[in-house]
């Protein structure tokens, strides 16, 4: 987590009854947690997008060399001659 330095160095207030300063530097550490967490939501949700084209763009190419490609380049059953 971003910033817990700063309440644990603060610690030694809170023993003596003054919780407001650590209270503050925890709040704006698990703020900076939140917002990490919704920017790696969005960034993953746009990588499974990204992924999700390039597989379709695989199954296309795939798709395509298999009707015009590959079923023309099927052998023949007329037996060889010596």
């Amino acid at each position: 987590m971003r910033g817990i330095g700063t309440p644990l160095g603060q610690a030694y207030q809170a023993g003596a009854g003054d919780i407001a300063g650590v209270t503050q530097s925890l709040g704006v550490a698990f703020n900076s947690t939140f917002v990490a967490l919704g920017v790696s939501i969005f960034l993953m949700f746009l990588l499974h997008q990204l992924q999700l084209i390039q597989d379709r763009l695989v199954l296309d190419c795939q798709n395509y060399c298999d009707e015009r490609l590959i079923r023309h380049l099927q052998i023949s059953d007329k037996g060889e001659q010596a």
